[in-house]
């Protein structure tokens, strides 16, 4: 098994230092023997830094594919053949963009506008378009500790791989998020990340996205950066599900039932800096 991220700085910059910065990064999990499987990510973040603002891009996604194998014997006990048949299929597979401007306007106070694009089959998600805009604070930025809190309203376009009859398809919404690092001993640190989006059409339909990782530095280059993602809905979307008759007969129709809304996704990763 292999789990490695590597970012590559294209301009060595400081976060003081103004103009455009470049980061990429590569994971993969790979397992083989009686089961095989394979996760790759990449991604990639781009920034430029102004005197009065900040500009964000980023983009990456992540996939896993699994092989089952199916093995039967053929002939008498004393005398078969094994036969195996192998099928790949795409377990989890996910893509992610995001853009956002930051302006400060003094104090610690800023307005943004930012968009995210989204696409996440296997939570029922085809995609998702979100736009941004509002205000924040940042309370305190410090070499130990910074927290950064921000409102804004959006409006959401999504569609779903099976289309629930009871949400709408686009809809305004508000989004509350809060970022807070801060240094834990001399070569670890926690970083927090909250968002959560309401929708105003349907104030049931809440999002929430808590991620929170412990970068443990190993030396000057490498660290070792344990992370745990939660992303919870409260009106999941919809899947289908095969109907089958008491007796286990296939009946070849289906019910739809919601996905779970929790999905967690935990990630030990190696990040080695070049």
């Amino acid at each position: 098994m292999l789990l490695l991220v590597i970012p590559a700085t294209a301009r060595a910059q400081s976060a003081a230092e103004l103009g455009w910065s470049f980061s990429g990064q590569l994971s993969g999990v790979f397992a083989s023997g009686n089961a095989e499987a394979s996760t790759f990510g990449a991604g990639v973040t781009m920034r430029y830094q102004a005197e009065a603002g900040e500009l964000k891009l980023e983009a990456g996604g992540i996939r896993t594919d699994a092989s089952r194998t199916t093995r039967r014997a053929v002939g008498s006990p004393e005398d078969y053949q094994l036969e195996e048949n192998e099928v790949r299929e795409t377990t989890a597979e996910t893509y992610f963009g995001r853009v956002r401007y930051d302006r400060r306007t003094g104090g610690g106070t800023l307005v943004f506008v930012g968009a995210d694009v989204l696409r996440n089959t296997f939570a029922g998600i085809d995609s998702r378009i979100l736009l941004a805009a509002g205000a924040g604070k940042v309370w305190t930025d410090q070499d130990d500790v910074r927290l950064k809190t921000d409102w804004g309203v959006t409006y959401t376009f999504q569609a779903d791989v099976i289309s629930n009859p009871f949400l709408k398809s686009s809809f305004p919404g508000t989004r509350v998020s809060a970022e807070l690092r801060r240094r834990l001993t001399s070569n670890a640190r926690l970083e927090s990340v909250l968002v959560s989006d309401l929708n105003f059409s349907d104030t049931d339909d809440l999002r929430v996205d808590f991620t929170n990782a412990m970068p443990v530095t190993v030396s000057s280059a490498i660290s070792l950066k344990p992370s745990l993602q939660l992303l919870w809905r409260n009106q999941p979307a919809l899947r289908k599900v095969a109907l089958f008759s008491v007796d286990g007969t296939d009946t070849g129709m289906s019910v739809t039932r919601p996905f779970e809304k929790l999905d967690s996704l935990f990630t030990l990763a190696l990040v080695v800096t070049l």
